[in-house]
């Protein structure tokens, strides 16, 4: 895998491994362990859905939808949710039959937390110049689009 010290990437593999390194040693992961614990900061999938009902209460199909996951794991991730004090189901005022899933007091300040750290870039970007990240950006922009 090429290394910073070595010449820049010039295939399309050597771009996406220097890409991916880039990114596994940025990642949030390691810091969303250390500050909401290893139980949430594991699944990725479980902070989304935090960071979603940081919104206001959803549904478990409204979750599954929004998370292209199927109603099972979605329930799986709002019981991990509420075993962590993290959420609650609620009865819906509007449906009694439905169960609205909420965040509690502890679960907004995690989804503050997680989302001021995933939304923090990497140090490493704030070093680039103002063309090279205007570049950058173009150049990522053409590649989401393709």
């Amino acid at each position: 895998m090429p290394s910073v010290a070595s010449r820049p990437p010039e295939t399309p593999a050597e771009v996406w491994a220097q890409m991916r390194e880039f990114v596994d040693r940025h990642s949030p992961r390691h810091q969303l362990r250390a500050q909401l614990g290893e139980g949430l900061g594991k699944g990725r999938k479980k902070i989304m859905v935090l960071v979603q009902l940081a919104a206001g209460p959803l549904t478990a199909g409204e979750i599954a939808e929004a998370h292209g996951i199927d109603r099972p794991y979605a329930t799986a991730i709002i019981d991990q949710l509420e075993t962590d004090g993290l959420a609650e189901r609620t009865t819906d005022p509007a449906d009694r039959r439905r169960k609205l899933i909420a965040l509690t007091p502890k679960g907004h300040a995690a989804a503050v937390t997680a989302t001021q750290i995933i939304q923090t870039p990497p140090a490493a970007l704030a070093e680039l110049t103002r063309a090279e990240l205007t570049q950058l950006g173009a150049i990522l922009a053409r590649l989401t689009a393709a």
